[in-house]
């Protein structure tokens, strides 16, 4: 009995999987930040046509005391979830949400830091926050 019964318990998990909705997705912002393009710019010299021939146009330009900043922007990100609530859209004329699912992302930002005359100074990339060594949801 038991075996049976465990059987019977396996499928109708696996019943119950099949009629949930459930996602995965990818996400991917920007083309990936290359270190070999950062080797042609020189400090002092190479201009803001310089930057962006080598690197395209920036995400976001902010403007200090100093000098203005460009950010480059590499994101990428993995989900998946699964939607019980998914199941009652036949039943109820409101599917109410009921979603399980981790993702994980990774964002890499690219500081590139430039002199009030406008060429290139320094640059830095900024790694994406480590991540949590205590995941509460244990999916």
């Amino acid at each position: 009995m038991d075996g049976v019964f465990g059987k019977a318990g396996i499928l109708g998990v696996l019943l119950l999987f099949s009629l949930s909705g459930c996602d995965f997705r990818r996400v991917v912002v920007n083309d990936p930040l290359v270190a070999d393009s950062l080797e042609v710019l020189v400090p002092g010299k190479s201009t803001m046509q310089d930057i962006a021939t080598a690197l395209g146009a920036p995400d976001e330009i902010e403007e200090g005391a100093s000098g203005m900043v460009f950010r480059y922007r590499y994101g990428d990100s993995k989900t998946m979830r699964v939607n019980f609530g998914w199941l009652l859209r036949v039943l109820l004329p409101v599917a109410p949400s009921m979603n399980l699912g981790r993702g994980e992302g990774v964002t890499y930002i690219l500081h590139v830091a430039l002199r009030p005359d406008l060429t290139f100074d320094h640059s830095v990339i900024q790694p994406p926050p480590d991540t949590p060594h205590f995941w509460f949801w244990p999916f």
